[in-house]
């Protein structure tokens, strides 16, 4: 199944979907489409919809409501979070964007010095929504490592050493057509992201041109990291992409999984 929107401007890159519930339950078919689709596209909309996820879809609702309290602070308010650490703390660019990384391994700790105080009220909720991704990633991610043929290594067994893996909270009040990032991969093993309007673009690896990846609800982008991609010998591909923004603001939840440390 391949999901693909019209536009009268660049034609849409088609993703194709997989679903949660059928790789939790362990479905030969869903996991070999996992597999190949990585390898080839390198990223796809993982599909949430079921029984598993509806708690966690919920809470990232109200994550996002309070996240957009955090940003619009001041900023003085804000930048006490400034950590200086890449993958930490707050962080903001003078065209709009704004973000705040949580590391997992301070909410593993029960550390919420880090957290923003606006956020405390749900701060369960922010620690669900991580740990939420986290273990569907791990899964993921062990299911890749053990699935292809000949298996690979994938340190994502002990939860307790998260390494760097953290999740994202974001907002883009950038002008529209404005460039947020550009071309990149990502670091990491694999990466999660959610949004409600559209501002991803990837290079397609059938004609080497950008097109926009279109919003599918409840469907997150799951896409390869570098070290899945060096992990599976290349097998796995990490996409270019790059962000430009929409025509409307932007809030974006996104984690990215990280190896621990050796197992």
């Amino acid at each position: 199944m391949t999901v693909d929107t019209d536009t009268t401007k660049t034609p849409s890159l088609a993703l194709e979907v997989v679903s949660y519930e059928r790789l939790k339950a362990h479905d030969k078919g869903e996991i070999q489409r996992l597999i190949d689709v990585l390898c080839s596209q390198g990223l796809l909309f993982l599909d949430l919809q079921g029984p598993t996820a509806k708690q966690f879809l919920e809470d990232r609702q109200t994550v996002i409501h309070h996240q957009r309290t955090f940003f619009e602070q001041h900023q003085d308010a804000k930048s006490k979070y400034h950590s200086g650490v890449r993958y930490k703390g707050f962080y903001t660019s003078p065209i709009g964007v704004e973000k705040i990384h949580l590391g997992r391994e301070e909410q593993i700790a029960g550390d919420r010095s880090h957290l923003p105080e606006v956020l405390h009220p749900v701060a369960d909720k922010v620690e669900s929504v991580s740990a939420f991704i986290d273990k569907i990633l791990r899964e993921i991610g062990l299911t890749l490592a053990s699935s292809m043929d000949p298996t690979f290594s994938a340190a994502l067994r002990d939860i307790a050493n998260p390494g760097l893996s953290h999740l994202t909270l974001g907002i883009s009040k950038a002008i529209p057509g404005t460039p947020l990032m550009d071309g990149h991969t990502d670091d990491g093993f694999l990466t999660l992201t959610f949004y409600d309007e559209p501002f991803l673009e990837v290079l397609d690896r059938t004609d080497n041109e950008w097109k926009p990846v279109e919003v599918n609800q409840n469907m997150p982008i799951l896409n390869v990291a570098a070290q899945s991609a060096k992990n599976s010998g290349g097998r796995l591909y990490n996409p270019w992409h790059r962000v430009k923004m929409g025509a409307n603001e932007i809030d974006l939840v996104m984690f990215d999984l990280f190896e621990g440390p050796s197992e």
